[in-house]
């Protein structure tokens, strides 16, 4: 029971994306760069159509 739980844990905490083309899941994106201003890009491509798409994360940034 506690393996169960712990893989439905770590399951939550790994994003999903689905392909904005076809709606398969990809599961990491082909590549990432931090941007300024605590900003993250990623850049995904789709293994079923081969179509690619980006999205950006914004964190919230703290106060020194």
């Amino acid at each position: 029971m506690e393996l169960v739980h712990d893989l439905r844990r770590y399951a939550r905490s790994r994003p999903l994306i689905a392909c904005a083309q076809c709606g398969e899941r990809i599961f990491m994106p082909e590549w990432s760069e931090c941007l300024d201003g605590g900003r993250v890009r990623h850049v995904w491509r789709c293994d079923a159509c081969d179509y690619a798409f980006e999205t950006t994360v914004h964190f919230a940034v703290e106060a020194a």
